[in-house]
């Protein structure tokens, strides 16, 4: 699944608001930034085969690609560290 088109849960996630920061060469993972619950959050995701629109990858629920939402601790610094940096991370 395209990291883009994880939207769900529509009621948790604003409309428009998820920003895909980074997603690995691979296609294999991606880290977003997003309105969750009306706070801005970071999130990552395996992406599956973004090929296969069958694939939804993990997480999911009821068959729709989801975010696990990282704690501020750790999300804040993931989001800064790519946006510093552009993709520092390699394969």
């Amino acid at each position: 699944m395209r990291p883009q088109d994880a939207l769900s849960p529509t009621a948790r996630i604003k409309a428009g608001s998820l920003n895909v920061l980074y997603t690995a060469p691979s296609g294999d993972w991606s880290i977003a930034e997003m309105v969750f619950d009306d706070e801005n959050r970071v999130g990552c995701r395996w992406n599956g085969d973004i090929s296969d629109p069958e694939d939804k990858g993990n997480p999911r629920s009821h068959n729709q690609g989801t975010w696990f939402i990282l704690p501020n601790e750790i999300g804040i610094p993931i989001a800064m560290l790519v946006k510093t940096f552009g993709s520092p991370f390699s394969e």
